[in-house]
């Protein structure tokens, strides 16, 4: 995008409020003057980085999960994610979550895109990571978490999201950029 572009549409932040701040996410209410040099509020949900990992084993599966999800009061199956630390670099969060969530260390890990999970209301970034050369060093989920992973062919799971079996964003994301890269 020019820079000329981005100039002619930003909007500029006049008051920034914050409603609440949380240990994951911080809501601000925003005064914004826009290019027609109108006054509008946006609300901000601001979140830390995340990663996400398309973990591919030697024989073509990938590793899913199962989780709870509050929100949604469902199971949910997607690939391992996590929220980062603060100023950890975001292959630095795949690996440690990969592990984390499933036991497996990845002897090659490369970015394969950055999602924007929804743009109308929060500045939550996640990058998908493509793992491989995968070993079993243990499994060590955080306190309070609790998921079942496991592997299933690729195939498959282009037919679950096919389906809509599986309705998780970065996943789908993750595949996305995997078929655009490497299935050609």
């Amino acid at each position: 995008m020019s820079d000329n572009k981005l100039e002619r549409m930003r909007e500029k932040t006049v008051k920034s409020t914050e409603i609440f701040r949380g240990k994951v996410l911080h809501i601000y209410n925003d005064e914004v003057e826009l290019p027609n040099g109108k006054h509008s509020f946006r609300e901000i949900i601001r979140h830390c980085h995340a990663a996400a990992v398309l973990a591919i084993n030697d024989k073509g599966e990938v590793i899913l999960e199962d989780q709870y999800r509050y929100p949604y009061d469902d199971i949910i199956t997607e690939i391992p994610a996590g929220k980062g630390d603060e100023r950890e670099d975001a292959i630095v969060t795949a690996a440690r979550e990969l592990e984390e969530e499933t036991g497996y260390r990845a002897g090659k890990m490369e970015e394969l895109g950055l999602f924007y999970p929804s743009v109308g209301y929060t500045d939550e970034s996640i990058h998908l990571f493509l793992a491989r050369d995968l070993t079993y060093v243990g499994q060590h989920l955080d306190d309070g978490e609790e998921l079942d992973y496991y592997f299933v062919p690729f195939d498959e799971l282009c037919n679950m999201i096919k389906e809509g079996k599986i309705k998780d964003g970065k996943t789908i994301a993750a595949v996305g950029y995997y078929l655009l890269k490497y299935k050609k």
